[in-house]
């Protein structure tokens, strides 16, 4: 018994030897995708894969009362994660007042398949009035 034990423990010793595991970590989300307003432009697709997740940074002068609001309609496909957060620019001489600070969007890439992501620069007190600007992405999740 000893010695088949022992026969059984040396073949795999060197089967193990011969074939290194490497397992890929289900764990680790993919690296995430970063949008600048322009860049790539709002016509150019984005094509991102799941669980991974989209950052969309927009300029925005908040201080006019403008802001920037993601409109309906891109679920299923993306989820919006975490809050919008705002980037005031430095005060100071290099940066006089009305220099436009930014605003962050984040998403995660829950199903597959094809959504737009539009966004309306607005203010928010003002729901009837027609927004500033606005800007679409086309994405595709696979």
């Amino acid at each position: 018994m000893l010695r088949t034990t022992l026969a059984v423990s040396m073949g795999l010793m060197a089967l193990s030897a011969c074939a290194p595991l490497t397992v890929e970590n289900p764990f680790t989300p993919p690296p995430p995708i970063v949008v600048q307003l322009g860049e790539p432009s709002p016509s150019a697709p984005i094509a991102i894969r799941r669980n991974q997740t989209l950052y969309v940074t927009l300029d925005a002068d908040t201080a006019t009362g403008l802001r920037w609001e993601v409109q309906p309609g891109f679920t299923p496909t993306l989820r919006q994660i975490g809050s919008i957060d705002y980037i005031s620019p430095a005060s100071g001489p290099s940066n006089p007042p009305g220099v436009m600070g930014t605003m962050t969007f984040r998403f995660r890439a829950a199903q597959l398949g094809t959504t737009t992501l539009e966004f309306a620069y607005r203010r928010p007190f003002e729901p009837g009035t027609a927004p500033a600007k606005t800007v679409r992405y086309d994405v595709t999740v696979g």
